[in-house]
């Protein structure tokens, strides 16, 4: 059996960044550099599902965390992560290595160690103090609120996963600080 038994749960528009907001993609398709260090190191890889265009739609605005944090947003993360974490625990049971969840810093759902904030939403335009709004928009140091969402799933399933991200704008360093985190994080289990 060739299996090696590791696996990370990745970002969904790592695969496929047609997921993204319009303006926001960095690959003609997916980040193939990451997903190719990924493979070429033995991970098997499992798509987290992308709850923005899932309840928003591939022509959403971009948004902040402050407009993610309501009951039904979360209440949709869950129940679009629920087969995900079904599909851990029959991994994890049966002895794989779930190495860690991958996401990308930023993300109002998928940031790992940031999020992006601000007073932002309402109307767009004249008369509606669009530079206020502009200007409050800023960098907050926390996860995203899929990401919170999946912790509190899995950490109620009893499986302690690492929480990493990568930075898809450099691609070549995100996967050497990758392969450093995960390799390090399987010597010292």
């Amino acid at each position: 059996m060739k299996r090696n038994k590791k696996i990370v749960l990745l970002a969904h528009c790592i695969l496929n960044i047609n997921a993204k907001v319009y303006g926001l993609a960095t690959e003609p398709a997916g980040c193939k550099q990451i997903v190719s260090c990924l493979l070429e190191h033995g991970f098997g890889i499992i798509q987290l599902p992308c709850v923005e265009q899932s309840c928003f739609g591939i022509k959403r605005w971009g948004q902040v965390k402050e407009q993610l944090d309501f009951p039904a947003f979360r209440g949709k993360c869950r129940s679009l992560l629920q087969p995900i974490l079904e599909q851990v625990l029959d991994f994890h049971k049966n002895g794989y290595d779930i190495t860690a969840v991958i996401g990308l810093d930023g993300s109002p759902a998928c940031g790992v160690y940031s999020t992006c904030t601000g007073n932002w939403g309402g109307e767009i335009g004249d008369g509606h103090d669009l530079p206020a709004q502009l200007a409050s928009l800023a960098t907050l140091p926390e996860a995203g609120v899929m990401m919170e969402v999946l912790q509190e799933m899995l950490e109620q399933a009893g499986i302690k996963v690492r929480f990493l991200a990568v930075d898809e704008q450099n691609p070549e360093m995100a996967c050497q600080e990758l392969i450093k985190n995960l390799v390090g994080n399987m010597a010292s289990k």
